[in-house]
């Protein structure tokens, strides 16, 4: 009787070890979206990506830390892998004003303004035909103006600088 008892105890302690070790990671996938977990205070840049067939879609956004602002307006621009990504179009969400356009290869520069507010996601939404797997080193983003929509407070600075977060779907 004992027999079948360790082999049950051995194979129920394996199971809840598995599942302890699968419900417990410190490691920080970068391709996952979330904020870092030492996130401070600050405007984040996003990338959220969708790939099929040849033709990649990148939506781009702030993470807010605390959230609740609205911007008024916003420039910058995101650099590409060229050799990897042809642009092919670019639009703005419903309520924004402004324009999209490739300045040079690898290069597309932004402007955007809304008059009501935007909360961030998206504020750009970009095509491109891929040749390729699409990773986070594939983009970069730089705001250059940022601002809050009732008063058009500059929240440039609140920017972390480069594309911090990347989302593959």
């Amino acid at each position: 009787m004992r027999m079948f008892r360790i082999p049950a105890a051995r194979l129920v302690l394996a199971a809840a070890a598995g599942l302890a070790l699968a419900a417990c990671s410190d490691a920080k996938n970068d391709r996952d979206g979330a904020l870092p977990t030492d996130a401070g205070a600050g405007l984040y840049p996003s990338m959220s990506v969708s790939t099929s067939h040849g033709t990649t879609q990148a939506d781009l956004s702030l993470r807010q830390v605390p959230g609740g602002t609205r911007f008024g307006s916003y420039q910058g621009e995101v650099l590409f892998d060229p050799n990897l990504l042809t642009f092919q179009a670019a639009t703005l969400p419903a309520g924004v004003e402004g324009a999209a356009n490739l300045a040079a290869p690898g290069r597309i520069r932004f402007v955007g303004m809304a008059l009501d507010g935007t909360a961030g996601a998206p504020l750009l939404t970009l095509r491109f035909a891929s040749k390729g797997a699409v990773a986070k080193e594939a983009f970069q983003v730089n705001f250059e103006e940022i601002t809050q929509a009732d008063d058009f407070t500059d929240l440039t600075a609140l920017v972390k600088s480069g594309t911090l977060l990347f989302q593959s779907r």
